[in-house]
């Protein structure tokens, strides 16, 4: 594949870092921890929204930009780099995009506008407490022309704050997606504390009438799942490198012994390796959704990328975190935005060991040459 970037990537990458980069200050930061709507920082959805940057995956006859998955994966890098605190994972990589895939014309005509101008937030529900989020334990039965959903899903991102939610669930032909109107008889959620500071739910059903999206057969969650993957690798490529360069800068400034630390070798061979793996996590990403977007089967560089995301990911923030000593574990510092970001992703929709178990069972199903 070509790494460079077209001039419409190009441009979008440049303007999500000049809207985020702006915005996301320290001071901005803090205060979108103790909001009205903690984690989500409503007036920064607006600038986003306002710069078309919502609508870059939606389609143009939906008020969007029609750009694809390559795109939408440079602004979520972006939100990784800035630790932004809206749900553009949750929004856009996990819920929106999974409408435009495969939403019916209905659908994506009900809630894609609404995406686009920042209007409607769709999220998606898709972790399981236990097990593999492709055979969910929520359950949903048929009742005459409806579909009734019953079950428990757990870190639900932006869940609080989302008009609507693709929940995923067991049917009797197999797994599938179905949207949820969080307002809906049946439907609970409630804040879920967990290690990020972005907005989690706990989202319970019990009797919910639902619409499906797509395939009832298990080909559409396992789509929206690849696609999840990779979007959550984005937002760990940002993270990581953010935290390296965040390592970079301060080693270079931190006198010990009349000099700069940076000069002493273990810890210029330490803030190597960080940088080796940080381009190594971009660049299986960039691969992975690379074929996403070009329609190519994409299950073993899907699998490749979050191993590296999940277990490099660890160690650059594991490494920027001991060559600050003591600033590395200050909740003031920008550093632990970021180690706190990358934890979270590291298990989201399923850690380093789950993916080299996949990753083996696909190689052990290939057919060996003579």
């Amino acid at each position: 594949m070509d790494f460079a970037l077209t001039d419409e990537q190009t441009a979008v990458r440049d303007l999500a870092a000049s809207v985020l980069g702006d915005h996301c200050t320290p001071e901005a930061l803090r205060a979108a921890e103790v909001g009205d709507s903690p984690g989500f920082d409503r007036a920064l959805w607006a600038k986003l929204a306002e710069a078309g940057l919502l609508g870059v995956c939606i389609p143009e006859e939906h008020g969007g930009l029609g750009l694809g998955l390559v795109e939408l994966a440079l602004l979520l890098e972006e939100a990784g780099r800035t630790a932004a605190p809206v749900p553009l994972l949750g929004g856009l990589g996990l819920g929106a995009l999974a409408v435009v895939r495969h939403g019916s014309a209905a659908q994506q005509a009900a809630l894609l506008p609404g995406v686009a101008s920042g209007e409607l937030l769709v999220t998606a529900a898709l972790v399981e407490p236990l097990g593999d989020e492709a055979n969910p334990a929520a359950t949903a039965r048929q009742d005459g022309q409806s579909w009734v959903l019953d079950g428990t899903k757990i870190c639900v991102p932006a869940g609080l704050f989302a008009d609507r939610i693709l929940v995923s669930a067991t049917t009797p032909t197999g797994a599938g997606l179905f949207l949820v109107d969080p307002a809906a008889a049946g439907v609970t959620r409630e804040q879920q504390d967990t290690i990020a500071w972005t907005p989690e739910a706990l989202l319970v059903l019990d009797g919910v009438v639902a619409a499906p999206v797509g395939a009832l057969d298990g080909s559409t969650l396992a789509d929206v799942l690849q696609v999840g993957r990779a979007a959550v690798c984005a937002v760990l490529s940002g993270a990581a490198e953010a935290a390296t360069r965040l390592t970079g800068e301060y080693t270079r400034t931190r006198e010990q012994f009349g000099k700069p630390i940076a000069m002493f070798q273990a810890v210029g061979q330490r803030a190597a390796d960080c940088f080796i793996d940080s381009r190594t996590i971009r660049l299986t990403m960039l691969l992975a959704v690379w074929r996403l977007a070009n329609g190519l089967p994409a299950e073993k560089e899907v699998a490749v990328a979050k191993f590296y995301a999940s277990d490099a990911g660890q160690r650059v923030v594991r490494a920027a975190a001991h060559l600050h000593g003591g600033m590395g574990v200050s909740r003031e510092y920008p550093l632990h935005r970021y180690y706190v970001l990358v934890k979270q992703l590291e298990l989201t929709l399923g850690g380093g060991t789950r993916s080299l178990v996949q990753l083996g069972r696909l190689l052990a199903q290939e057919p060996v040459s003579a």
